[in-house]
């Protein structure tokens, strides 16, 4: 059930419900101006009731909506965002963690990268270095497999 369903079951069980009851009873044993200031009373209550449904509805679904994209970027690999939360409370607490987790993701990211990088330039490196003397040494053993190192001293010169 959605935030929104959930908060108009509340309204409706905690205040209109009773509102009615009351309606009901008030008029049957209630003269006429008690009737009208009974009705006055409950439309009150009633606009007031439904600004502070409103006002609680959008103090937590706006923030929900923006860590749900947030959410949703992250899964997508995408860490260059930003959450922008002014609240003080708990759920602008909540973006601020969130916001934080995100900018350690990315940095985590950013460094598996360098390392990769690093990684990378390190093996071409080695690779160069052993290709130098293994070439020559596959050029001493052509030139014994060839007949070219023919007397003991050009063997030992090979060797």
């Amino acid at each position: 059930m959605k935030l929104r369903t959930k908060l108009i079951v509340a309204f409706m069980s905690v205040m209109i419900l009773p509102m009615i009851f009351l309606n009901v009873v008030m008029h049957t044993f209630a003269s006429r101006e008690v009737g009208e200031l009974q009705q006055l009373y409950m439309i009150v209550v009633f606009i007031t009731t439904t600004l502070l449904i409103y006002w609680i509805y959008r103090s937590v679904s706006v923030p929900l909506a923006k860590l749900q994209k947030a959410a949703r970027n992250i899964k997508e690999g995408n860490l260059d965002f930003e959450i922008r939360q002014e609240s003080d409370d708990e759920i602008g607490q909540l973006c601020q963690d969130f916001e934080e987790m995100r900018l350690r993701l990315k940095a985590n990211a950013e460094e598996k990268v360098a390392f990769d990088r690093e990684n990378k330039e390190l093996i071409s490196n080695i690779s160069h270095d052993l290709k130098t003397p293994i070439t020559a040494i596959k050029g001493y053993v052509e030139g014994i497999m060839d007949g070219v190192a023919d007397t003991p001293e050009r063997m030992d010169r090979y060797i």
